[in-house]
């Protein structure tokens, strides 16, 4: 495939909002140049701040930065997550303590917390503490700055409480999922959050559908040797998933 190198670094920014990140090997490949043409393509977009390199490739800015709004959020893939939170509900404990991140896949949990008065819920979630809080269910809220984008309680003071309680499980959402650099999300102290809600977990259970593949965000909260256990759908990449097993995450498909 011979293109101008001008048509190839507009190739390269197709590849990249289809499948999220630009894999330079397969990338040189498929153009049937050098490696280190794409390196340089991809070198010349960062410097004009349409992609960021990253190990191996390169990925859009707007892949990190972009963050959209629950209620945005709430309207894609419901039915989806709805199957997701089902099977989720699988690995509540009928007594302790379980830690639910904010989200709008953790929050469909909501139906299958209630009423549970053997069993107390950590949450920084002002969607599911509403849900859940007026039932036979202990809840704890976490307190501390709520951001407007997920409604979720995150700063010193919501890991302040986190960091003093421990869980068995904790189900956890996030923005993106890629299989060599981790679980990532836009906001670094909603990454720090996520990260200690895994720490002070005995299992954790992170629930995506299959558009977080793929996708990597500004901020890290787990590596794939953090994670115990990812819930997904059928439309997650093959690839991926077969990556993830490698690394002892169990994949369940709902």
């Amino acid at each position: 495939m011979s293109l101008l190198a001008a048509e190839r670094r507009l190739e390269l920014i197709a590849l990249a909002k289809e499948a999220g990140k630009v894999d330079a090997l397969n990338a040189a490949e498929r153009f049937g140049v050098a490696v280190e043409t794409i390196r340089r393509d991809l070198d010349l977009l960062q410097r004009q701040g349409i992609m960021r390199r990253v190990h191996g490739g390169g990925i859009l800015i707007d892949r990190i930065q972009s963050e959209l709004s629950v209620e945005v959020r709430r309207s894609q893939n419901h039915q989806i997550k709805q199957r997701i939170a089902e099977v989720a509900s699988n690995y509540i404990p009928k007594s302790g303590t379980i830690i639910v991140d904010a989200g709008t896949t953790t929050e469909l949990l909501a139906p299958y917390l209630r009423n549970k008065s053997s069993l107390t819920v950590v949450t920084n979630s002002l969607n599911l503490s509403i849900a859940i809080g007026e039932s036979e269910t202990n809840v704890v809220l976490l307190g501390g700055r709520i951001r407007p984008v997920t409604l979720s309680a995150v700063g010193t003071h919501a890991l302040n409480m986190v960091s003093s309680l421990h869980a068995s499980v904790c189900f956890i959402g996030t923005n993106g999922i890629d299989s060599q650099v981790g679980f990532t999300t836009p906001d670094i102290d909603e990454a720090e959050v996520k990260r200690v809600m895994i720490q002070n977990s005995q299992e954790s259970i992170v629930m995506a559908d299959h558009t977080k593949f793929s996708q990597i965000y500004t901020s890290s909260f787990a590596s794939n040797v953090e994670v115990d256990r990812i819930i997904t759908d059928v439309g997650a990449p093959l690839d991926q998933i077969e990556t993830l097993r490698g690394a002892e995450i169990e994949v369940v498909l709902a």
